[in-house]
Order: structure tokens, then sequence, then C-alpha cells
């Protein structure tokens, strides 16, 4: 519910936000509820159509904003116009936490998304207040350069299948599926957003993926939806441990 919306009120988001689907991500997890209130009070509830950009590269970096539901991508445009993917976002992740004056990517909704939008400077006053919201912070900025880290080998040292498989256990994951028996994961990306962020081509991603449900590693289910079959098969050819 945003702002705006029926039945929406200023308090809504200090109720919504003790019950909400991201509650458990990184920056809230390890807040009391009384933090939450207090983060709830700066936050601006609202939703982003799929297709439309959330950031542009270039832009001010005046807010933080966390993903309620909906998938978003990031991306940098290179100085002869081709684009690299940097990652893709879903629910509970944080976009816009930087150092830097101006976002130094962009971020697009893949599919509708709700959100809530958190004024950069009201946030930092927060952290200083509260030393749960640090705490997270500092966690979050570990978990990205281990994610980071992580990429930066896959798409130096790994073939396009290892890369790949690797792909589809992180986003296995990220959704949770390593709970869920079917393992069934939802792509909101296309191929081609694939092939850009694994830096392979929309050609190579197709075979691979065609190769793998030959092998009867993966099923897919229709154009978005993959249910992993052999988590073990998977995993050796991403040169990881099952989760």
């Amino acid at each position: 519910m945003a702002e705006g919306e029926p039945g929406w009120s200023a308090a809504a988001p200090k109720v919504m936000c003790l019950s909400c689907p991201a509650r458990d991500s990184f920056l809230c997890s390890g807040l009391e509820d009384h933090e939450i209130r207090h983060l709830a009070a700066r936050a601006t509830r609202f939703q982003l159509p799929k297709g439309k950009s959330l950031i542009l590269e270039g832009d001010p970096s005046e807010n933080v904003y966390n993903i309620i539901s909906g998938d978003v991508v990031l991306s940098r445009v290179a100085s002869d116009g081709r684009r690299q993917i940097l990652g893709f976002l879903g629910e509970g992740d944080f976009i816009g936490l930087t150092l830097s004056e101006h976002y130094k990517f962009s971020a697009e909704a893949l599919s509708d998304v709700r959100l809530c939008r958190f004024d950069r400077r009201s946030l930092d006053e927060l952290v200083e207040r509260f030393p749960g919201m640090d705490r997270q912070i500092r966690r979050m900025g570990a978990a990205a350069v281990d994610h980071m880290l992580g990429l930066v080998f896959a798409l130096g040292r790994k073939s396009a299948e290892e890369r790949v498989a690797t792909f589809l256990l992180d986003v296995a994951e990220k959704q949770g599926c390593c709970k869920d028996p079917s393992r069934t994961i939802h792509l909101a990306m296309t191929r081609g957003d694939i092939a850009d962020f694994l830096g392979l081509t929309l050609e190579t991603v197709s075979r691979t993926i065609s190769r793998l449900k030959r092998q009867g590693i993966i099923r897919l289910l229709s154009s978005n939806r993959v249910e992993i079959l052999k988590p073990d098969e998977l995993a050796a050819l991403a040169d990881a441990e099952v989760a």
C-alpha cells in the first residue's frame, strides 16, 4: 500500500513494517520493534511498474530503497554503449547504500515492484542513533563484498556451464528454495539479461540451459520457472557445495 492509495494513513507504515515480507532483510532483521517503528516513520511506500526505472546512473544518491516484493536489475553502460548487468535484487534487498554522491548504476523493475524509500540523510541519523542499525549496515557491506568476490571468481575462472550452474544455485539460495524439496525457482530476468550478467552470449546461455535440461538436471516448467531436479549434480557443475 503506497501513500495515496485507499486505506493508507500516516500510521499505517509503522504497523506494516512489523509484518512486512522484507522484515527479515539484512537491515531490518537485527532491529528491535521500537527501532523498526522509527525506521518506518521515515519510510515512504510506493509501487514501480514493470519496465520502469527506479534509479538512473549519475542521479544524486539521495535515497535508499528496500524491496518489499518484486524483482529489480542493476546495470551500467560502458562508454561504447554496451550494457553490463551488475546483479539482480529481490524481496528484502536494499538499493542505494553508497558513499558516492551519485549513483554509479541504474536500477529497473523486472516485474511490478513494491518498495520502501528512505531519505539517505534520515537513514544516516538513525544509524548514528541506534547501534543495531549500524551493525546491520556493516553486515550488509561485508555480505556485499563476499558476493562480489564470488562473482569475480565465477566470471574470471569458470566455464560457461559452470557460470550458468552457479547462477541457478545462487537464485535458488536467494529465493529460499534450498528448503523446498521441489527447488522451483522463478527467473524474472530474460535469457539475454542472464547472458549480460554472466558475460556470455544469449546463444551460449540458451544452449547451456537446454543441455542441463537434456541431462535431467533441471526441468523448464515455463519460460520463467525452472525446477532443479538434481541439485547435487548442478552443484558439482558449479564447483559448489549444496546449500
